[in-house]
């Protein structure tokens, strides 16, 4: 029997991503799923840096006999093309990997902003705010465009890069319900395509419990 792969995981966080696409593809059983705990004495941390993630940091995916590997995006691809599954017909190929990266990049940057503007509660000056909200909104008129005439980002049906950058839309969306899809209709038409999915519906069902407590 082959070793299981390890995922280092923790609800909201870009695990997400990840956890999403192995339920989409099916094979769970070929993971262990670990939730990551913060607040790790200091052995424990030091193992994780040795071990696992050499900044201490979650998703880590630890494939046997290979390492470990570090960006989500990175993971999505790796285990979509070892699966040869939630890939894209040849003709999107070009959006598949520049939609993944961009996720990876300028969403997560803005995302990041946002979350913990509102949920971790740091404190921004209102310039910085409205240049983000500015820069998000760039980037929203952008996705709409290209998803014009789609329901995923490449074409008719989901593939691994939906389940990178839709979870940036999710996050988007379960910030204050919503209110940074408001004037993005074909974004939020988007984001309706897959919320309904069961293997999207399983992996977010942690999140609404940890919301509350950050919420709180």
């Amino acid at each position: 029997m082959a070793e299981l792969m390890t995922l280092y995981w923790h609800p909201l966080y870009r695990s997400v991503r990840v956890i999403w696409l192995i339920k989409e593809m099916g094979v769970e059983e070929d993971f262990r799923l670990i939730r990551y705990k913060k607040n790790l004495d200091a052995a424990a941390v030091a193992a994780f840096r040795r071990d696992v993630h050499p900044h201490g940091t979650i998703p880590a995916l630890v494939v046997p006999g290979e390492g470990s590997v570090l960006e989500s995006g990175a993971m999505t691809m790796y285990l979509a093309d070892r699966y040869k599954k939630l890939l894209p017909d040849p003709k999107y190929l070009k959006d598949y990997y520049d939609f993944i990266v961009y996720a990876n990049t300028t969403l997560d940057e803005l995302m990041e902003f946002f979350c913990d503007m509102w949920l971790l509660k740091f404190v921004e000056t209102e310039e910085r705010q409205a240049r983000m909200r500015d820069k998000l909104n760039t980037c929203f008129d952008y996705l709409s465009t290209r998803l014009e005439g789609r329901d995923f980002l490449c074409g008719d049906k989901l593939t691994a890069a939906d389940c990178v950058l839709g979870y940036n839309i999710y996050i988007f969306a379960v910030l204050r319900d919503g209110e940074l899809l408001q004037n993005h209709p074909r974004i939020r038409r988007y984001y309706d395509h897959f919320r309904t999915r069961s293997a999207f519906q399983e992996t977010t069902r942690d999140d609404e419990s940890y919301l509350n407590t950050l919420n709180r």
